[in-house]
């Protein structure tokens, strides 16, 4: 049988584009259909050091340098070839709450990014850019193109489209979202969604919204506004990602959401949803809702019911599910972005094999339905523990450091990786929580941290019993982090301290470690 197509893929966002870039790149027949056209308003917008070092990975393994403009090649790559547009994360920063009182500025974190600024992503550039990408490989894009039926059988694929098309395939790939396609056609939503945490959340984009450092009082050394901005509060948080941070910027717009937790803060149908985020944020957040006396919504409100869905499985007969048609969980800690490029790095290879062997076999993808479910289990673990500490700062500031110690040896291992190859010297895990590149030792750190976390919520131990159970848990757990310096072809191998001042908005500490100097507040440096 001749296929119009090796592989369909519905959903034209970051997942599709990128994937059908890679395909086309090394000859596949790709068609990438979607109901909606480029430019669209479209969140997920932060990226973490790991998104763009996985961004990167990817372009370089499978050649399409595109790619490494929104990777390690960013921002200053964003602004020659894509948009100017964007806005610059150079810190990640969180300003705790207690509801209804002013905002203590000793109460708070900000982890600076050590080499280079990371991005916030204007998503509706962005998404048409790769779009485009996909196209000039070879990709068909059929956008404002419904598909209306799906069939799926030994032999492959057959799609009927809005506009009247029948579409063949080898292979479906469904980077749609919670609509997926797939998942509605063979009832594959888990109902109830498994997940354990349980959140909802109100956002839109606006403008004059000001920055946080200029209507409170701040301690740290890093401008709040220079980065993606989370203020936590119990039951939930509010983010403020601006687009006009950097001198470079045409776009004036700021991303802003609230979530919150769905039975401390349930929704009401009838509310209106700006009237809804500032009467909360007026009543329980009085330092941040100084941030929106005069700002303004440039696109209409959203008001989510529950955000977190699941599937009973992601990958079938001639079908695999990326992350956000599978399922979704919290935007907290930016990992939609990550888990979406650890997808397409692991099913890029087995497709391209598939188009050159013939075998479509499910077994041959079966193992994407493990590396889905640990991303997802990880982050609804995380989130659920992080929401538990928000009912107190001296739990929360040591959870916080749970997530820290994730993604800091994590992208030290990815970047070491990347600088150096073969190299590279670091203890690969070998049941890892989140990701191949995660510390060999964080599984048990992380599960003694959420056992204690788990008995707090049932309040089991004390909010002073829980922190000092998370130090103690800290302090025992020996991990190394790797510094890696390609023009020297060595690695600092670095054990992280206790210290608040962890590369955290620490202008000193920065210079060092760009120096690749040992630093006083770090334990341990050898080369």
């Amino acid at each position: 049988m001749r296929h119009d197509y090796d592989v369909i893929i519905i959903g034209s966002g970051i997942a599709g584009t990128i994937m059908a870039s890679i395909l086309a790149r090394h000859g596949g027949r790709v068609c990438v259909i979607d109901a909606f056209s480029h430019p669209r308003y479209t969140i997920g917008e932060s990226t973490i050091p790991q998104t763009s070092q996985m961004l990167s990975l990817i372009a370089r393994a499978y050649d399409v340098p595109e790619v490494e403009y929104i990777g390690l090649g960013a921002p200053q790559g964003i602004r020659k070839h894509i948009s100017s547009k964007c806005g610059i994360k150079r810190v990640f920063g969180f300003a705790y709450h207690q509801l209804g009182k002013e905002h203590d500025p000793t109460e708070a974190h900000q982890f600076g990014n050590i080499f280079r600024d990371e991005n916030h992503l204007f998503r509706q550039d962005i998404d048409a850019y790769l779009a485009q990408v996909a196209v000039r490989y070879g990709a068909d894009l059929l956008q404002n193109t419904r598909i209306e039926d799906l069939e799926i059988d030994d032999h492959g694929v057959t799609v009927k489209t809005s506009t009247g098309k029948t579409l063949t395939a080898q292979y479906i790939v469904d980077g749609s979202g919670y609509r997926s396609v797939v998942a509605g056609k063979y009832g594959l939503r888990e109902e109830p969604c498994r997940f354990t945490h349980k959140s909802r959340t109100i956002f839109t984009h606006m403008i004059d919204v000001k920055p946080f450092e200029q209507v409170a009082p701040k301690h740290l050394s890093i401008d709040w506004s220079l980065g993606t901005l989370h203020h936590l509060f119990e039951g939930g948080w509010l983010w403020v990602i601006p687009f006009n941070n950097h001198a470079a910027s045409t776009n004036d717009l700021v991303s802003v959401g609230l979530s919150l937790d769905t039975d401390k803060h349930p929704k009401d149908p009838a509310v209106d949803p700006e009237q809804e985020f500032r009467s909360f944020i007026d009543q329980y957040l009085p330092s941040a809702a100084k941030q929106f006396t005069d700002a303004k919504a440039m696109q209409h409100w959203v008001s989510t019911g529950r955000l977190q869905y699941s599937s009973s499985s992601m990958v079938g007969p001639r079908y695999c599910l990326m992350n956000h048609a599978a399922g979704f969980l919290d935007a907290l800690y930016s990992r939609g972005l990550v888990n979406t490029c650890e997808a397409i790095r692991a099913l890029a290879a087995p497709l391209l094999e598939a188009i050159q062997d013939g075998d479509w076999s499910a077994e041959r993808f079966a193992f994407m339905q493990g590396l889905n479910d640990r991303m997802f289990d990880y982050a609804d673990r995380l989130v659920h523990a992080s929401y538990v500490s928000w009912s107190s700062f001296e739990v929360w500031d040591w959870t916080v450091r749970i997530w820290a110690t994730a993604v800091g040896v994590a992208e030290s291992n990815l970047g070491s990786s990347l600088l150096m190859g073969d190299r590279a010297n670091f203890q690969r895990p070998t049941n890892p929580l989140f990701s191949d590149f995660e510390d060999a030792g964080f599984r048990p750190y992380f599960e003694i941290c959420e056992k204690a976390l788990l008995a707090y919520e049932k309040r089991e131990l004390s909010a002073s019993e829980t922190a000092a159970r998370l130090r103690q848990a800290l302090e025992d757990y020996q991990f190394v982090m790797k510094m890696p310096d390609g023009s020297r072809g060595i690695e600092w191998a670095i054990k992280a301290p206790l210290c608040r001042d962890w590369y955290i908005g620490n202008d000193a500490c920065e210079k060092r470690w760009a120096a690749h100097e040992p630093d006083p507040h770090l334990i341990g440096v050898t080369v």
